[in-house]
């Protein structure tokens, strides 16, 4: 009976993983069919299903798909633009890479994560792909929440936290707020890459969305 409860708490901590991150794979498999004469957002689409699906699946972001996409991206904008394709995708590289470089050393989020909007910058250029962090930032926290909310030792870490602000008040030393419970968050961050792709293309810029209302 016992390892029935603990099965069920693990399938329940594991729903929003599954939902989220195949749920971002199948809409993309659905925007790839009905993107098929828009070759950005065919490659896109594409590449976002696939990754979706195995981060979700295996909690990875395979390097060979994020190179892919980078030499695809390349590709595609020296096709439409030339030189200046090549410096586009160039730059959207740095500026993708650049945003996701602090969460990763904070040990927030897996390297592929930083390599998979790395590539995606170099497909969407610098603009585009800082436009679409925006809503992956509302798409990761969201689902961070989540994560904690079904997470099966949530009450530990309320506990543990409200113990070293405790102490930390008292004594002032920076080491107390290390957290007690050190297990690493992981959710599929693709589906988050996913969700704020999807929201800029059906909205646009998260700015002038909000300008209109």
């Amino acid at each position: 009976m016992r390892c029935d409860w603990e099965m069920a708490a693990v399938s329940g901590q594991n729903a929003p993983r599954y939902f989220f991150g195949l749920g971002a794979g199948a809409i993309s498999l659905v925007l790839a069919m009905y993107s098929f004469h828009t070759p950005l957002l065919f490659i896109a689409a594409c590449y976002l299903a696939i990754i979706c699906v195995v981060d979700t699946l295996f909690a990875k972001v395979p390097n060979l798909c994020n190179l892919g996409l980078l030499i695809v991206g390349v590709v595609f904008n020296v096709w439409v633009a030339g030189a200046a394709g090549a410096a586009h995708a160039f730059l959207g590289l740095l500026v993708g890479f650049s945003l996701l470089l602090l969460p990763y050393l904070m040990g927030g989020m897996g390297g592929g994560d930083v390599k998979a909007l790395a590539a995606l910058g170099a497909l969407l250029g610098p603009v585009t792909i800082l436009q679409v962090f925006v809503y992956i930032a509302l798409f990761g926290g969201l689902f961070s929440i989540l994560h904690y909310l079904f997470a099966s030792d949530l009450l530990n870490k309320i506990v543990g936290a409200g113990r070293a602000l405790l102490a930390f008040a008292g004594t002032r030393d920076a080491q107390t707020l290390r957290p007690e419970v050190t297990e690493k968050l992981r959710f599929p961050y693709a589906s988050a890459i996913a969700f704020g792709f999807f929201s800029y293309v059906q909205w646009g810029s998260i700015f002038s969305l909000l300008k209109s209302f």
